[in-house]
This record gives C-alpha cells, structure tokens and sequence, in this order.
C-alpha cells in the first residue's frame, strides 16, 4: 500500500510539473508572437530639425521627406521577422535565435562647398539577431556595429549603431534605430551635424 502511494504520489508530482512547464512562457514562444511580415510606416528624427527635400522647413517626421527624394521606392522597405540560423545546435552556447530582417532607406549625401547636402535615397539591408540575452523590452537592444568604411558615404560612415526596439511583445510594430548623424540646416547658412538615433517603424 505504502509503495502504491508513493508511485502515486510521483505521478502527480510529475504532471504538475509538466503542466507548469507548458504554461510557463519562454523566449521563444514570446518572440514568436512577432514573427510575421512588416511594411515600413514612420520614419522620425528627435534631434534637431531636418530639410531633406530643402523647401525651406525642417521636419522630426521624416517619410514624407523621404518619399519627396529620388530614389525612393516604398515597394522595396519591407521587414519579415522569423526564426534565426543557429550555426551548430550541438554548440553549448548555441541559443534559439529571431532574425529581423529589414530594408531601410537612408539620405545619401555628398560634400558641396562645406556643406553636407542631400542627393538622393539609398538603401541598405540589415539583419538584427534577437536571444534571450540580447532582447529587451521597451530599449534599445540587439545592437550590430556596422564600421561602413566608404568616405565617399557620409551618411553611412557616420553610422556609430543599429540596434532594435520593441515596446511589447504583443506589439504590431517595431523600431529600428540607426544611431548616426544628420545636418540641421540654420537660417544664417551654417549647418551643425546632429548626433541621434534616427527610427524606422515598421508595422504589419
């Protein structure tokens, strides 16, 4: 009798800790909530002003100067969240990883008469690797250091980071962070460069 209620007893012990460890989240069932296809939708500057288009106002929100600029092409700025490449799951330090993947546009600039003056739209492509180390919610995380060596890029040389941003892992949005400078434009002429984060929102 003794040893049915111990059998018993283990059993139950057993299915209650299975059953919590089913209802307990993980990192890759919370991350998994985010997986899906995204279309850019905002793209904001918190620094000072800036004129990409040069009619004469400085704007924060910046897509309709974007999309005011030769060489913007909304098709092209997409993002798709998924599952991440682990190198060797035989690894011990190998980790379930997400991958967002994301196209952004940036202003191209050229140097003219000491002044940084915008040209047209490029783009560059990103992936930025998510694990439970790395993600964080409501900051900046998952940042790569992209060290662009091109002189002849100003914009992209200029770039210190990338890093992502997501508020909620219920969110239908994400942000992308190019920590970088941009030229706010003074009225006597002169130009400063700024130092922030510029931030892409995409949106599902």
């Amino acid at each position: 009798m003794r040893r049915i209620f111990i059998i018993i007893w283990a059993a139950v012990i057993c299915l209650c800790s299975c059953d919590k460890e089913t209802l307990r989240p993980t990192f890759e069932s919370d991350i998994q909530k985010l997986y899906g296809e995204y279309t850019l939708a905002d793209i904001h500057w918190p620094g000072l002003a800036v004129d990409l288009n040069y009619d004469g106002t400085g704007y924060w929100s910046l897509l309709y100067e974007f999309q005011s600029k030769v060489g913007y092409y909304e098709p092209d700025y997409t993002a798709n969240v998924a599952d991440g490449i682990i190198f060797s799951s035989d690894d011990p330090w190998a980790e379930p990883t997400a991958a967002f993947n994301v196209t952004l546009p940036y202003p191209h600039y050229v140097m003219s008469e000491g002044k940084w003056i915008c040209t047209d739209i490029r783009s560059i492509k990103v992936t930025l690797r998510a694990t439970e180390d790395t993600f964080k919610l409501g900051s900046n995380c998952c940042w790569i250091y992209p060290g662009y060596t091109d002189q002849d890029d100003l914009f992209l040389v200029n770039i210190q980071d990338i890093s992502l941003y997501v508020e909620s892992i219920d969110a239908t949005t994400f942000k992308v962070g190019i920590h970088c400078k941009l030229p706010h434009d003074y009225t006597d002429g002169t130009q400063k460069l700024d130092d922030n984060y510029l931030y892409y929102t995409f949106s599902r």
